[in-house]
């Protein structure tokens, strides 16, 4: 099986590293396209998410070197600045490390839901620009039924555990009455409306929605009753929250030292909590120096959420196995197709013979020809030409006395003594 995934992730690398491998969202196809260019494959999927980057790519002579060397090429970096943090993994092992990301089962907050549907995304994306063949495409497929049966079939979604929830746990911890809080979520994908339910559940009625485009966080705006304000308006609007919860797609920090500063001296240096949930990160690293600040990264996020992983290790059992039968399956797939060019051939052999001996049987007929003469001449050419190739392998094996070869052809062959053989 030719299949080669490279990847990086929350267990092999700081956020720090994460983030300077990370794709944003709208650079997905055309790194796709340089990829293939530059590394002349013609299968990949680039799967980039707040936690990883992976690349899963299909080829006959595809060596994962070339992979790192075009991922750190991609971002400007040297390859030896993120080798040490990289995995491999090949085969069956790819095929692993693929059903386990997309089931949940290798994600920071174990059976989180909301990677599946960034999967599917990805294979989404890598299909519009043609990256995705026949074998990539059978692999997804059984992926996604597999993800599918994980969230069905056990435990795992029991006890929703997420970064926005952990988010929410320590602001319980620093605010007592969460109620006269109020809350600024920058950004409107998965994590903010995750985050902006639950916060809204929790009893924090005051919420803000910042974004880019108004028009794009109305939707959510009015599921959670929040107000929306637009990112020219951070600066102005920040002194006035309690709670800030970043997710956005941006390449660089939109929330400075020296913007958080500002804001505590008009808050009269009145505590602020700062979550940010994106990467590359939303808020830069040296906010967290400033005292009233309690700034918290996904690494910080993953500490609380390891807490509670003790909820779904029994169902990350069961959901493992039906992962490893999900890896099996597609393997014997994929062996069933690698040899069915075998029975293909071996078809169009028999319909040759076919043909050739009713072009011959029909000739005779309009020759005048009894047809009774030509059905007996028929079966008979068919099966002194079917039957010769194996014929002839069986007295080559008898000659040889290859016990094991002819038990083999015997089973192939169909052939079952009677009595008179005896």
């Amino acid at each position: 099986m030719n299949l080669l995934l490279v990847g990086i992730n929350h267990q092999t690398a700081p956020v720090a590293i994460r983030e300077r491998v990370a794709f944003a969202a709208g650079d997905i196809g055309s790194a796709l396209t340089a990829l293939h260019k530059a590394v002349e494959l013609d299968q990949a999927v680039i799967l980039s998410t707040c936690n990883r980057t992976e690349i899963i790519a299909c080829g006959a002579t595809l060596q994962h070197q070339s992979l790192t060397s075009w991922l750190a090429g991609f971002h400007r970096l040297a390859p030896e600045e993120i080798a040490s943090y990289l995995y491999v993994f090949e085969g069956d092992a790819a095929v692993r490390q693929v059903m386990r990301v997309t089931s949940g089962l290798d994600s920071m907050v174990l059976g989180e839901p909301q990677i599946t549907g960034q999967v599917k995304a990805a294979f989404a994306e890598a299909q519009a620009v043609g990256m995705v063949g026949s074998q990539l495409h059978r692999l997804f497929q059984q992926t996604f039924q597999v993800a599918k049966a994980v969230r069905s079939d056990t435990d795992i979604g029991s006890h929703l555990i997420s970064m926005p929830s952990a988010a929410l746990k320590l602001a319980r911890m620093l605010f007592t009455d969460l109620t006269q809080c109020r809350a600024l979520l920058i950004g409107v994908g998965d994590m903010i409306e995750l985050a902006a339910k639950q916060f809204r559940d929790a009893g924090v009625n005051n919420i803000t929605l910042a974004n880019r485009t108004i028009r794009n966080a109305e939707p959510l705006a009015r599921s959670v009753q929040a107000d929306i304000v637009s990112l020219e308006q951070l600066q102005e609007v920040l002194p006035s929250f309690d709670i800030v919860v970043t997710a956005t797609a941006s390449s660089l920090p939109i929330i400075g030292k020296g913007m958080i500063e500002r804001a505590l001296q008009k808050r009269k240096n009145a505590p602020m909590f700062l979550v940010d949930l994106a990467v590359p990160r939303d808020i830069e690293p040296e906010v967290a120096t400033l005292r009233d600040i309690y700034a918290y990264s996904l690494d910080d996020l993953s500490q609380i959420v390891s807490e509670n992983m003790a909820l779904r290790q029994a169902a990350a059992e069961d959901a493992e196995a039906i992962i490893e039968t999900g890896v099996l399956a597609f393997a014997n797939t994929e062996k069933t197709r690698i040899h069915q060019d075998l029975v293909v051939t071996y078809r169009r052999q028999l319909e040759t013979i076919k043909q050739t001996e009713l072009s011959k049987a029909l000739a005779r007929i309009q020759q005048g020809t009894s047809p009774e003469t030509v059905i007996e001449t028929l079966a008979n050419q068919l099966v002194q030409k079917v039957a010769h190739p194996p014929s002839a392998a069986l007295r080559t094996f008898m000659a040889e006395d290859n016990a094991s070869a002819l038990d083999i052809a015997q089973q192939l062959l169909g052939i079952q003594h009677s009595e008179e053989d005896s």
